[in-house]
């Protein structure tokens, strides 16, 4: 049995996909020692070096680093004693700082500083985790680093949450958006979409999540006839009841944005895994999906194949029912639990327990 510290260091730590990765060591049948913060603010910082300056008498087989703890990554590979240290990646930071929010100028020193560093960081990995195979071709292309580094493992959701169960959709026919408002999202191109389903009172639309900013948004399109109702978050467990409720759900990302045409959201995920149907961007990732088969798949950044779509969904609902169910057999297939393990597997084949522990 290999012995792999899994190790979290992020504001939530206990965020989906480190909760899949830690499951999916456990399901490949090796000890899963997890490290990770119990403070949300730059303590954590502190409190997982501790955590690792102590392993290092009794390091593990591997180090597995989970989404978002890339500032601890060199400190990991510090403290391994050469032992494998896996990165997964999830969001690069150069596509994220320079490319999608452009916090950072493409091509000024700041930018070229930050690639430098984490292609230096990266080279040094056994193996880099991505989340789609599209968004592993880019980094490999925007690090110039070899794409064999990179090993593809589906997010997944939390499936104890997300599951099957009874749906009650109700009158009139409610629309799902929710989330981080996140440019790659597209609230502008759903409120728009609400804009042009104005006419059509069965109709409505939910929006939950974001900021006052968001809020003045959702406003705006209300004054233009927009059928929305906007509340600023639900508890988590409270997701299953809103989503039984829901007609159609929103997992996108419908913006028109660099890190958009490489995900599956992680919306997504949960609303597959429970049987509702969802509405999808197309993107380089979309091909998983099949138009008005398990998904309702549009082009992104197009208000009106949105609303073209909310239209469809309300009108056929035996049919839209069909599209739920076999989201959900596409999650079974693709995404699930032992999907995960499976593709974890592959890119963990090449580490060995360590010498001296066998």
């Amino acid at each position: 049995m290999r012995r792999i510290a899994v190790v979290t260091c992020y504001r939530q730590p206990d965020y989906v996909r480190a909760i899949t990765l830690r499951t999916a060591v456990a399901d490949l049948g090796d000890e899963a020692i997890v490290v990770k913060n119990r403070s949300r603010g730059v303590r954590r910082y502190a409190e997982v070096a501790g955590e690792l300056w102590r392993m290092r008498r009794d390091r593990p087989d591997a180090y597995l680093v989970t989404f978002r703890a890339f500032e601890v990554v060199p400190l990991v590979l510090a403290l391994a004693g050469g032992r494998p240290v896996v990165y997964d990646e999830f969001i690069n930071p150069v596509e994220w700082f320079v490319e999608e929010h452009r916090r950072l100028r493409p091509g000024s020193l700041p930018a070229r500083a930050l690639r430098g560093a984490f292609r230096t960081m990266m080279r040094r990995c056994a193996v880099v985790l991505a989340d789609t195979a599209s968004h592993a071709d880019h980094a490999a292309e925007l690090m110039d680093l070899p794409r064999e580094l990179w090993k593809v493992v589906p997010v997944g959701t939390d499936e104890a949450t997300f599951r099957p169960a009874s749906r009650k959709p109700g009158t009139p026919f409610r629309v799902l958006y929710y989330g981080s408002m996140l440019p790659l999202h597209g609230l502008d191109v759903l409120l728009e979409a609400a804009v042009l389903l104005a006419g059509r009172d069965d109709i409505a639309v939910d929006v939950v999540g974001g900021t006052d900013d968001d809020r003045a948004r959702v406003d705006a399109a209300v004054a233009r006839g927009a059928r929305v109702r906007y509340r600023s978050w639900v508890p988590y467990e409270e997701l299953p009841a809103l989503f039984a409720e829901t007609g159609l759900a929103i997992g996108g990302p419908l913006g028109d944005t660099v890190q958009s045409r490489y995900v599956i959201t992680g919306k997504t995920y949960q609303f597959l895994a429970s049987g509702v149907p969802s509405l999808v961007g197309a993107n380089l990732e979309s091909s998983a999906f099949t138009d008005r088969s398990d998904a309702l798949v549009v082009p992104q950044g197009d208000p009106i194949a949105v609303a073209e779509a909310a239209r469809w969904a309300a009108d056929h609902p035996q049919e839209l029912a069909e599209v739920g169910r076999r989201g959900r057999e596409l999650y079974e297939r693709a995404f699930s639990r032992p999907r995960i393990a499976e593709a974890l597997g592959v890119a963990l084949s090449g580490i060995r327990v360590a010498a001296g522990r066998r």
